[in-house]
């Protein structure tokens, strides 16, 4: 593996991560522009 392939690698995990962090933890599993869990 060449240094290209690792840099595109850390950025395809570092997004991965951050749009589960987003989607999942922030929110706990509510849905999308909801932050209550209040939406039906």
């Amino acid at each position: 593996m060449g240094l290209a392939d690792l840099f595109w690698m850390g950025l395809i995990l570092g997004a991965a991560v951050y749009l589960f962090y987003r989607s999942v933890i922030k929110k706990k599993g509510h849905c999308p522009g909801c932050d209550d869990g209040s939406c039906q």
